[in-house]
């Protein structure tokens, strides 16, 4: 019983794992494409990353109906499809034109991504009774999923093209879809977690204004990190020339992981808020410093830049625990995380104009325009919770190690 009880928890891993990592492979996939499109058609690379909107949009509105869905149809059938409906959308980008037909392709892997963020999480906390392990598990797939991308896509585009590419990736999930469908798994209902313990983690303080604020300034989050994982191959190929675009943009972002880590460290010693107050504040001038430089100082400002904007993640889900009620807290992270990607897709938009108008390095400067909103957000935030802390409690480990590892 133990035995067959340990194997559905693995099955449960690696399935929202395999989930997890494609989300974050094909979120990152285009920008790294972006590059051999534009040398291949002749468009300018502004033309060729606002190809991706459509799919940056889906990949955020998708992330509330699909969490509803998933109530109704269960995770497991959810994350096969998912996993497959990439695939074949993958498979019909690398047959398709370029334009029209390629957005709507990555508009179709951006759906079929969306999935794996809320229903994937959701999976993974009711088959387990403390499911932070679990959670961390799952985070690790997606922080390798950020860093080898860029150079795993580069790569190949280099050796058998672009079509080719998007031809072997699709295939690879359709096979990897196909596979996951063996996977003996018990979708464990949510009524045998210790719900009592659960409730007892309630939030310090609910404000419904402190959490529109916090929503605003993740959705502000977002179009500063969208803009960025689009940015970053094509300016690294303008700007770096010891190492390919590809291994640089995996370089910076491997660098950058460990501010998630560093985050849960964080955040369970000291005030939230000014955590993430703190985070946005550095990260701010090393996204300035690098419209301006080039070579290695640009690879350490990005991996600055990346380190702090990622590592916030686990600060950010922490204070939105504060400022929702428990029986609230699913569709609040669906909302959240809608919110962020979805408006996030909106930096395709600022990358276009600002690239049309000037440069990459504008677009750059635009998109730090964008983070000094959210921190101006995020001091009315302070302001309004004056007098208060919201700080992570010894009640709720169990919480803070989930939080840390989305």
């Amino acid at each position: 019983m133990q035995s067959s009880a340990a194997t559905n928890e693995r099955n449960v891993i690696l399935l929202a794992g395999i989930g997890r990592f494609g989300a974050h492979f094909f979120e990152l996939m285009f920008p790294t494409l972006a590059v051999t499109l534009a040398s291949d058609t002749g468009a300018p690379i502004e033309r060729v990353l606002g190809w991706s909107f459509l799919g940056y949009l889906m990949f955020g509105l998708g992330a509330v109906p699909f969490g509803i869905l998933a109530e109704r149809i269960g995770a497991r059938v959810l994350i096969i499809s998912g996993i497959f409906g990439m695939g074949i959308f993958a498979i019909g980008a690398g047959e398709s034109n370029h334009g029209t037909a390629l957005a709507i392709c990555f508009a179709g892997m951006g759906l079929f991504a969306s999935i794996h963020y809320p229903v994937g999480t959701a999976f993974i906390s009711r088959s387990f009774a403390s499911p932070g392990r679990a959670l961390a598990i799952n985070g690790i797939f997606g922080n390798l999923a950020i860093a080898l991308t860029p150079v795993a896509v580069a790569a190949l585009c280099d050796r058998v093209g672009w079509r080719t590419t998007f031809g072997m990736v699709g295939y690879t999930a359709c096979a990897l879809a196909v596979a996951c469908a063996f996977l003996r798994i018990d979708e464990i209902p949510g009524e045998r977690r210790d719900l009592a313990a659960m409730q007892r983690r309630a939030p310090a303080a609910r404000s419904a204004n402190l959490f529109v604020l916090l929503l605003a300034a993740a959705a502000l989050a977002g179009i500063a990190y969208r803009g960025s994982t689009l940015i970053h191959p094509a300016y690294f190929g303008e700007r770096v020339s010891s190492l390919s675009f590809g291994a640089t943009t995996s370089l910076v972002y491997l660098l950058g992981i460990g501010g998630q880590y560093l985050a849960g460290m964080l955040a369970d010693r000291h005030d939230l808020r000014w955590l993430y107050f703190g985070f946005h504040a550095v990260s701010l001038p090393a996204l300035i410093g690098m419209a301006a430089v080039a070579e290695v100082p640009l690879v350490v400002l990005a991996s600055l830049f990346v380190f702090f904007s990622l590592g916030m993640q686990p600060i950010e889900d922490s204070l939105v625990a504060h400022v929702t009620p428990q029986r609230w807290r699913v569709s609040a992270y669906g909302l959240k995380y809608s919110l962020t990607l979805g408006v996030g897709s909106l930096a395709v938009w600022i990358v276009d104009w600002a690239t049309a108008h000037r440069d990459l390095s504008f677009a750059i400067l635009c998109l730090a325009g964008v983070l000094f909103l959210q921190l101006a957000v995020i001091a009315i935030f302070l302001s309004l919770s004056w007098g208060r802390e919201f700080r992570n409690t010894d009640d709720a480990a169990d919480t803070r190690s989930t939080l840390a590892a989305i």
